[in-house]
């Protein structure tokens, strides 16, 4: 196994052929897991698979091995902890990760991560928000439409203006805790290194000035929307910007995963009342060395 060390925005094109190889829809099987690099310490070492390790919540953890034969990595990573003494704490794995791992390990503790779980959406519901359960979304947009009759969604091309919204947007919301200030910190670095990040982005703009601002990328069958935000002063801007991403890059995938929803409550109203197709869980688990 090769050493683990620090992660980095030039590792992105190397790592995501092993994302490409994993079945698992989490969002941190894409550039999430390098986005929020800092935060978590992470770390990696590739090999037949990709090893992770972080810290969660002060402690080393491993998400399961990405790419390649799973249970593999999991002897090379179970090795790895007995060699430096290390408890076998698995964090971020998904159900069917679970169920291999108790079908060939004795599992001490398992632990859902509720406030990470991933919601995932039928592209199709998001692109055509059809039927009764998305009768306030289509009178959020409609209202919106008539509105601002000038308005346009395009892809993103002009960083400069970008940047310029969120200046905007930060002003009228200054983060709050280190979480936010972090979250703040990763959308400008996205901007500031769009070519090495290599995402889809999409602006929702008013008589020419940008209003709201989406970001993300697709791998395999999903696409994953990391940045959203928008002017809530503009009735419905973030309705019409959920859908008109999905239009813009939903088209040829069939799930949209908009992530998690952090125990913040009215980030979770938010992301049930788009009625997701199923909540992609997420757990942490010790495996007995």
């Amino acid at each position: 196994m090769n050493p683990f060390r620090p992660l980095e925005i030039a590792d992105l094109p190397r790592i995501r052929a092993y994302f490409e190889q994993c079945p698992s829809r989490l969002c941190e099987r894409s550039a999430v897991l390098v986005m929020w690099r800092g935060l978590f310490a992470t770390e990696v070492s590739a090999g037949e698979s990709l090893y992770i390790k972080q810290h969660y919540e002060g402690v080393p953890t491993f998400m399961p091995p990405v790419g390649g034969d799973f249970f593999a990595g999991m002897e090379t990573l179970l090795s790895y902890c007995r060699i430096h003494r290390l408890r076998a704490l698995f964090s971020v794995m998904s159900r069917d990760e679970l169920e291999m791992t108790r079908g060939r390990y004795a599992v001490r503790d398992v632990k859902q991560m509720t406030d990470w779980h991933d919601y995932l959406y039928e592209s199709q519901d998001l692109i055509e928000l059809k039927g009764r359960r998305y009768h306030g979304q289509r009178n959020h947009i409609s209202r919106f439409d008539r509105e601002h009759p000038d308005s346009s969604y395009r892809p993103l091309t002009d960083i400069a203006a970008a940047r310029a919204f969120l200046d905007s947007f930060y002003r009228q919301r200054p983060p709050h805790d280190d979480f936010s200030r972090y979250e703040q910190a990763l959308a400008y670095e996205v901007l500031e290194n769009w070519d090495g990040y290599g995402q889809l982005g999409g602006v929702l703009a008013v008589n020419g000035e940008i209003i709201s601002l989406s970001v993300g990328e697709t791998v395999g069958d999903t696409l994953f929307v990391h940045i959203e935000k928008a002017d809530a002063s503009f009735a419905g801007a973030y309705q019409k910007t959920v859908n008109a991403f999905a239009r813009l890059y939903g088209q040829n995938v069939r799930y949209i995963n908009r992530e998690e929803d952090m125990g913040i409550e009215g980030l979770r109203r938010s992301k049930l009342s788009y009625h997701p197709a199923a909540l992609a869980e997420k757990y942490m688990v010790e495996v007995v060395l």
